[in-house]
């Protein structure tokens, strides 16, 4: 395919408006997560070999799987195509509702996390606000119909949202590290760094759950892939993209880790609005609140950056699966005018903000959601067992007498070895959603929750699958 065709705009419609500069910023957005940040602190300064460990042994090998099954089949929907082309209509429908559907029920807890990240612009006064459910719903359904409205008229528009945010997390990250390098040369650190410190306790249990959460820390890059059919020449953007952003994710990742363990005591981060928290820490130390405010701004921005990729990104899922008709199929129409998925969108919103709405009100309906969050966790983690089954599958495979269709230049011993890292890091974390934890009174609950929900929630998509598939 010549390069100038690759630019055309899609046959289903979609204009091609993402370039390599969107798609660094879009991976960067998408992948690094504040929370995942302040949860890899709380294991002290041993998390930063656990971070390189991480990278090699899942986001080297992601990105590698997605960048050769992009190449070969560069569409929109991404690894829900690879999946179907390589296993059948089946497990492409599995593998992408499971994907959506997990992402739906995560959705809300961003949206809480912008709103909390927000109160620490005007200072801890106002972090009573949080508890407030008329002050936190309303926040978060601007924010929330903002990111949609904009999406609705088109990624050309939207793009900024995720734009924005990345530059945000640029910032952010740079002046936490001036603000710490400056609070240990007045104060010290505020955990000590020696030689110990940094070595992981490889025979301690708890590291095999806490080096899957930092792994899983790396997941996002499938997402560009799924808008494939948005991107100007995406068989090459696409590669570029993950490799800039690759290195960049890494850096900022570790910056952010020595910045919070220099400032604040072990035991004492907050995981949810952890680095509002320690920008407002510093702040207080050296006497600048302009920058407390500054760094609360800079993670509003980065989190809502988060929140609008993997909306816009999510949405497309049931877009093309509406377009082979296994969801109804409204959900596969392009707005007239501004040729988004418009229908898809507001589908997205609507269920948002009913979860949202459960998640803050009475106790009893918080369990609910509770329970449904619980339920979707093994969801997630089936999407990338079929992503990196289907590179395996595609790289092992009769080549194509078409080069470009071959995927990138790697061996297929090389294939396997990434196949096989990215395999453990998923089997282990599946293991670990399987055991709970010791807060947990009812074991036989937990795992009914877990195990049923999982097949409740895939089982909802398959009716839809089996009543349109003829």
């Amino acid at each position: 395919m010549p390069e100038e065709q690759d630019n055309r705009d899609s046959e289903k419609g979609l204009k091609k408006v993402l370039g390599l500069r969107d798609l660094v910023l879009l991976n960067i957005a998408t992948v690094i997560g504040l929370s995942s940040l302040t949860q890899a602190a709380q294991f002290g300064w041993s998390s930063f070999p656990l971070w390189i460990l991480a990278a090699l042994f899942f986001l080297i090998p992601l990105g590698l799987a997605v960048a050769d099954l992009n190449s070969r089949l560069p569409e929109e929907g991404g690894f829900y195509i690879w999946t179907k082309k390589a296993f059948g209509e089946w497990h492409g429908f599995v593998a992408a509702w499971s994907y959506w559907i997990s992402n739906i029920v995560w959705f809300p807890t961003v949206l809480f996390t912008v709103v909390l990240s927000s109160l620490y612009i005007f200072g801890d006064q106002h972090l009573g606000l949080r508890d407030n459910f008329l002050f936190t719903g309303v926040l978060a359904m601007i924010i929330l119909w903002t990111v949609i409205i904009l999406n609705i008229y088109g990624l050309k528009l939207a793009k900024w949202i995720q734009n924005i945010g990345a530059i945000s997390l640029w910032i952010l990250f740079a002046l936490l590290l001036v603000m710490a390098v400056i609070y240990v040369s007045r104060f010290g650190p505020a955990q000590d760094w020696t030689r110990e410190a940094f070595i992981p306790d490889l025979g301690d249990f708890a590291v095999l759950p806490f080096f899957a959460a930092i792994a899983y820390s790396f997941g996002g890059f499938e997402l560009s892939s799924v808008m494939s059919e948005e991107i100007r020449n995406p068989r090459k953007n696409i590669i570029r993209a993950i490799w800039v952003s690759g290195i960049c994710i890494v850096v900022l990742y570790l910056i952010g880790t020595f910045s919070l363990l220099v400032a604040v005591p072990l035991g004492e981060l907050n995981i949810v609005d952890g680095i509002a928290q320690t920008f407002h820490q510093i702040d207080k130390a050296l006497g600048w609140p302009v920058l407390g405010s500054l760094g609360a701004i800079l993670v509003t921005f980065g989190t809502i950056g988060l929140f609008g990729a993997w909306l816009s990104g999510s949405a497309r899922l049931p877009f093309v699966i509406g377009l082979d008709n296994y969801l109804p199929p409204a959900l596969g129409k392009l707005h007239p005018k501004y040729k988004s998925p418009h229908v898809s969108l507001i589908l997205q919103g609507i269920l948002v903000s009913i979860l949202f709405i459960i998640s803050i009100a009475g106790t009893e309906i918080q369990e609910a959601y509770s329970v449904l969050y619980d339920m979707s966790v093994i969801l997630y983690f089936i999407p990338f067992l079929y992503l990196f089954a289907a590179f395996l599958w595609h790289k092992t495979r009769v080549q194509d007498g078409n080069k470009k269709n071959n995927g990138i230049k790697i061996s297929k011993s090389v294939a396997w070895i990434c196949a096989c890292l990215g395999f453990s890091v998923i089997f282990l974390s599946i293991i670990l959603a399987f055991m709970p934890s010791s807060a947990i009174e009812n074991k036989t609950l937990f795992y009914i929750k877990i195990i049923g929900g999982t097949i409740i929630l895939n089982g909802v998509g398959l009716l839809f699958y089996y009543k349109n598939r003829n």
